[in-house]
């Protein structure tokens, strides 16, 4: 019988969607509430209008975008921290398994499986990086005068999370389509996760000035968990 294996928890996508609405929506009303109040000044400056109705009406839109800003970053933060938290239970799972299959399979195959449990064991996360953003990030709404230092600190330890996750990510799959064909699984080749580089992540985050990292928060979320999906199917497939 097969070990009992970790049960392990897929990305929330909605969480995904919901961080790119909200961001979305709350640029939208960021630009509205601050071409009200630049008016109400206006007014207010050549003494016509109603410039205190909208310069107030102005401010409370922007603090409103404030808040749907507020909560994209909830819904996304919550999305980065499943990336690790799955991978990180899937490399548990596919040691656990590894281990059994080695007092099961023939001598010849023990060998295969030597040389990926050494792939595996040197494979993880630097979730550290993770916490330092999320620290980095949180300190930034409080001390606004260092807010450019801390956006680039911010920015350097989220880079260094999300390399490690493009790396553990695609090297699972590249494990699993050797592990699988020692327990006898003939299937298709594992190439849910699109192989990607922190570098062209980057230049393609400023020419499409921000939109691609909406497009990946949704895209490798859904990616991780079709990985999931298809591991899962062939570990019920394992008969030895």
């Amino acid at each position: 019988m097969v070990p009992a294996l970790l049960s392990e928890r897929k990305v929330n996508t909605t969480f995904a969607i919901l961080a790119v609405v909200f961001s979305v929506i709350s640029g939208v009303i960021a630009v509205v509430g601050a071409g009200s109040f630049f008016m109400g000044a206006v007014e207010g400056l050549f003494g016509y209008g109603h410039p205190y109705g909208r310069i107030v009406g102005g401010m409370v839109i922007v603090v409103f975008s404030g808040l749907l800003g507020i909560l994209s970053a909830i819904f996304t933060l919550i999305v980065l921290n499943q990336w690790s938290s799955t991978l990180n239970e899937n490399i548990q799972n596919s040691k656990i398994l590894l281990d059994y299959a080695k007092q099961k399979v023939e001598t010849e195959k023990q060998m295969n499986l030597v040389a990926l449990q050494s792939h595996l064991s040197v494979l993880s996360l630097n979730v550290w990086a993770y916490w330092a953003y999320l620290i980095v990030y949180v300190i930034s709404f409080f001390i606004p005068m260092l807010s450019f230092v801390l956006w680039i600190l911010s920015v350097i330890f989220l880079s260094i999370y999300l390399q490690s996750v493009f790396t553990v990510a695609k090297k699972l799959e590249e494990i699993k389509n050797i592990m699988y064909p020692v327990f006898g699984i003939s299937s298709p080749m594992m190439s849910y996760i699109k192989q990607r580089s922190i570098g062209v992540f980057i230049l393609l985050v400023i020419v499409t000035l921000g939109i691609y990292w909406w497009y990946l928060l949704i895209k490798l979320s859904d990616e991780i968990n079709q990985y999931i999906d298809a591991d899962q199917k062939l570990r019920q497939a394992i008969s030895l």
